[in-house]
């Protein structure tokens, strides 16, 4: 048997921006790999696998229980974040669901705490969470991306400061990634590019929507232009 759960690249990239001593929130912990994994190196001193259904946590009881962290990984049944308390977790992971579904959980929280370290990862609808929570009063500190089994994901790392602020067409679909030097960043900017120009060839195959794609051909090379790029 492994020491440690096998972490895929997506899985990796969060915990690699989970910092060091934090309690870890793991919403939608699925097998509880990764909270599993925190703790045996280290990382965390204890954590929480929450899902809402009862299946997943049932995985996560086998896999702490086989890493030996059972006494280590309190099992929570909750709906986001309803069963948690303010001052259980420090770090807390919502991942591998759509970023409208993220923007619920975070919503419907009970609380609204500037010391916590949300790391936030959308399956779908980056840009409809970017601007929910650029509106609700959360800063996106930074952001990486990782591509696993050939799809390329985003993780934001946000908190609260009750500061509402804009949010461009531009920033809702690349975020802070022009910011991050990694190619992996780069490649989700060209894949974000290449779905906005899918767009503005479809509208310029239609006689009627040909004068929507205009704006979409500006926020096309508003994107790659974040990386220094003219063309995909």
């Amino acid at each position: 048997m492994n020491e440690l759960p096998i972490l895929d690249e997506r899985l990796s990239l969060i915990a690699g921006l989970v910092r060091q001593g934090s309690t870890v929130a793991d919403i939608g912990a699925d097998h509880g790999y990764l909270v599993t994994w925190l703790i045996k190196q280290g990382i965390c001193p204890q954590g929480f696998a929450c899902d809402i259904n009862e299946m997943p946590l049932a995985r996560s009881r086998r896999t702490v229980e086989q890493y030996g962290v059972a006494d280590r990984v309190r099992l929570v049944l909750s709906n986001g974040l309803e069963c948690l308390q303010e001052n259980d977790a420090d770090d807390i992971v919502i991942a591998g669901m759509g970023g409208d579904l993220i923007a619920k959980i975070l919503a419907a929280a009970a609380w609204k705490n500037p010391q916590k370290h949300y790391l936030l990862q959308p399956m779908t609808r980056a840009d409809e969470l970017r601007r929910w929570l650029c509106a609700n009063g959360y800063e996106i500190i930074c952001e990486h991306s990782a591509r696993a089994n050939r799809f390329r994901y985003t993780v934001l790392s946000v908190r609260y400061t009750g500061k509402i602020t804009v949010c461009s067409d531009l920033f809702a679909v690349v975020g802070k990634l022009p910011e991050c030097p990694a190619e992996d960043a780069h490649a989700y900017i060209r894949w974000q590019a290449e779905i906005v120009h899918k767009k503005i060839k479809g509208l310029q195959a239609s006689k009627n929507r040909r004068e929507q794609a205009a704006p979409l051909e500006l926020l096309y090379h508003a994107i790659l232009c974040t990386i220094g790029e003219d063309e995909i």
